[in-house]
């Protein structure tokens, strides 16, 4: 059976766009040998506009003769033959250059304006989500939908690792335009500790790991917030007055020490729940410093401040109501520094021996949780060997950590697109801060549901819709479908 293409065109209220958009498309494609029907979508109600759900209803309307679909900004005309409207293997992104964008992506995952797609390969992603109304988001929706049901993208990795810097007062908390695409994906080895509830480890601080944290210190780990609790959550800390690292309300970890006088001090960053992050937690001088995946933030300690005297104390890693995993620990004494912080996010325990040799520090602990004594005991592989007693069962592992985020982009061509501009067209990521209701409300979908893999796809879409067709009218150049959303 030859493929045959449903161009859908979403539309409202924008009759000039439709007169030039209509011949220009049978213009471009009348010697391309594509078989294709052109449908307009027309949303007839008040209720704001609804592009992916316009999509989803032409597909179930639409004979399973048309084997792919064309979904197509009615704003933009291709120009070249890079604009390619043929059967597709993967979904194929089209609208790359367009006049109106300055001829650049909006940004990197940008999967909107123009878009061609096999029916077997949306159908699987069960559509678009139906759930954004207004104004953006609905295509960086389909395109995780895409990757999760197992479509082919090509996969980048993001050197900033965008979507590990959390800020919760921003309509984007996750600056998308940021993403920076690289093809080498970075990553080391490292020994990982799972703890489950009624699981730690836990033993007594000696005299030379007192004598480290006494001066300029600093501790690095990555670590891995494995379940949905949102409660207050240890790390490791130096216990009594607990010195240390913690995690709390499922967003933010926190560094805190406490003087002699009992007298604490902290800092916090926001961390990504379900994904690795490296973490150094840092006195030096009279700073207290916390580095998140190489971000640092910082609080002043007093001219004075001397430390806890945790000499009679505990250390404990994890705690006994926790699940959460860890890498190995490593505590060094003496002054960290950013380039230091770097090589360890970067190289993991491949530059321990450089740091220690090129900086005169110590390693004075380091806990790999590969070394057990009767089960019960997990050894310090510093040079003090200081042994802590393990409570309850873990699961150890060696593991492959990602330095940058995995990024899906679909397939791309070099389409050149002219513009038939209108208002507000020149910056999505610009209209994004209107204050628009709907645009609030679609961020918060995609970026506190969909990232974080809290909706299932196949529960919103194709397979839930919900609409009425008010009219079909065959206008001889395109179909025209009048849709009650």
């Amino acid at each position: 059976m030859k493929d045959k293409l449903a161009i859908i065109v979403p539309y409202r209220d924008r009759q000039d766009h439709l007169d030039v958009f209509v011949p220009h498309m049978h213009e471009f494609l009348k010697d391309k040998g594509i078989d294709y029907t052109i449908f307009i979508a027309e949303q007839s109600d008040n209720r704001p506009f609804n592009y992916g759900k316009l999509c989803n209803v032409v597909t179930k309307e639409v004979g399973k003769e048309y084997t792919y679909f064309a979904f197509h900004d009615i704003d933009m005309l291709p120009m070249n033959d890079e604009c390619d409207y043929g059967y597709p293997d993967s979904p194929t992104h089209l609208s790359t250059h367009v006049e109106a964008h300055n001829n650049n992506l909006p940004y990197p995952q940008y999967f909107g304006g123009v878009i061609v797609i096999s029916r077997e390969d949306f159908e699987n992603a069960n559509g678009y989500s139906n759930e954004y109304w207004g104004y953006g988001f609905e295509d960086l929706d389909l395109l995780y939908r895409l990757e999760r049901s197992g479509a082919y993208l090509e996969k980048f990795y993001d050197s900033n690792k965008t979507y590990s810097k959390y800020n919760i007062d921003d309509v984007l908390p996750y600056r998308i335009e940021n993403v920076d695409l690289i093809t080498k994906r970075k990553k080391h080895d490292d020994s990982i500790c799972e703890f489950g509830k009624d699981t730690k480890i836990y033993g007594p601080i000696n005299k030379f790991t007192k004598e480290t944290i006494d001066g300029d210190f600093f501790i690095s780990f990555w670590f891995n917030d494995i379940d949905d609790s949102e409660k207050v959550k240890n790390l490791f800390c130096f216990e009594g007055c607990d010195s240390g690292v913690f995690l709390s309300g499922g967003r933010y970890i926190i560094s805190q020490i406490w003087d002699c006088d009992e007298n604490h001090y902290q800092t916090n960053q926001s961390y990504y729940k379900k994904q690795w992050n490296h973490v150094v937690f840092s006195k030096k001088g009279n700073e207290l410093s916390l580095y998140l995946n190489n971000e640092k933030k910082s609080a002043s300690l007093p001219d004075n401040f001397k430390m806890y005297d945790y000499f009679e104390h505990c250390i404990k890693i994890s705690d006994d109501d926790s699940t959460i995993s860890i890498s190995s620990i490593k505590l060094f004494k003496g002054e960290v520094d950013d380039k230091i912080v770097s090589d360890l996010y970067f190289k993991g325990n491949k530059v321990v021996q450089l740091i220690t040799n090129q900086y005169g520090l110590e390693l004075s602990n380091h806990y790999k949780f590969d070394k057990l004594y009767n089960r019960l005991t997990i050894l310090d592989s510093g040079s003090n060997l200081n042994h802590l007693k393990l409570y309850g069962s873990i699961r150890l592992e060696s593991k492959t950590l990602d330095v940058y985020d995995e990024i899906y982009i679909p397939i791309r061509t070099d389409g050149i697109y002219k513009s038939l501009k209108h208002s507000n067209d020149s910056d999505i990521i610009n209209n994004y801060y209107l204050h628009d209701p709907d645009i609030e409300e679609n961020s918060d979908i995609f970026f506190h549901d969909v990232i974080p893999n809290k909706l299932d796809y196949k529960s919103i879409g194709l397979s839930t819709i919900k609409y009425k067709i008010l009219n079909k009218e065959n206008k001889k150049k395109y179909e025209l479908i009048k849709i009650v959303t």
